[in-house]
């Protein structure tokens, strides 16, 4: 891997913001320390998720921080294209898709992020630089999700099964990061605990504490 990786991970939507401007909202996250970020719009097209792509770069740029963008089963190809095309630095790939192959096409110096929720899925995780392990709690992004949650213990056995740091995501809040990193876990991956927070660049700034 030739990055280094922060261990606050930030996953950005439009509609986690509300009625704020997710470009705001980004802008004061940065501000406050946030260094990697993915941007989650899986059901673009293809031109418009390249617009909001490049607006986004733009922004994370000024921050030397680190953009990938998310991708969805149906566009693989295509969304690691739009990262090559306009800089990003690298993708996010959803559980069952295979890193390995978009590795090989984009080669070492692109940053690839895998989402796992199985030993199966960390299992397929070669070819990326690290994989986000879900859900550890409730996500936030979700109410009344009912499905298994890994918890902590869960989070712990991934961490000591995976060859590649892990991030913890689902219903993290500052006070659960600090359990998480009790794992052994590189970091955790947030979003609306920071997208629909009242002040995002607080809850930036709680999150980083706890890698203080």
């Amino acid at each position: 891997m030739l990055f280094s990786l922060p261990p606050l991970y930030l996953i950005a939507d439009r509609a986690t913001c509300g009625d704020r401007p997710m470009l705001d909202v980004l802008a004061r996250a940065l501000d406050a320390g946030v260094r990697l970020v993915q941007l989650r719009e899986k059901n673009l097209d293809r031109d418009v998720l390249e617009a909001l792509a490049e607006q986004v770069l733009s922004l994370t740029a000024r921050y030397d921080a680190m953009l990938l963008i998310n991708e969805s089963r149906l566009y693989t190809a295509s969304v690691a294209d739009i990262a090559v095309k306009i800089g990003a630095q690298g993708v996010h790939l959803p559980g069952g898709t295979l890193p390995r192959a978009v590795r090989d096409r984009v080669g070492p110096s692109f940053l690839v992020g895998y989402s796992t929720h199985t030993h199966e899925e960390l299992d397929c995780a070669g070819g990326a630089d690290f994989v986000t392990y879900s859900p550890i709690f409730t996500p936030g992004s979700k109410p009344g999700y009912d499905g298994v949650k890994a918890g902590l213990a869960g989070l712990a056995n991934a961490v000591i099964y995976s060859r590649l740091p892990v991030y913890a995501l689902g219903g993290i809040t500052p006070k659960r990061a600090a359990k998480c990193r009790t794992t052994g876990c590189a970091g955790v991956a947030v979003m609306s605990g920071i997208l629909a927070a009242r002040d995002p660049a607080k809850a930036v700034c709680e999150f980083l504490k706890v890698w203080e």
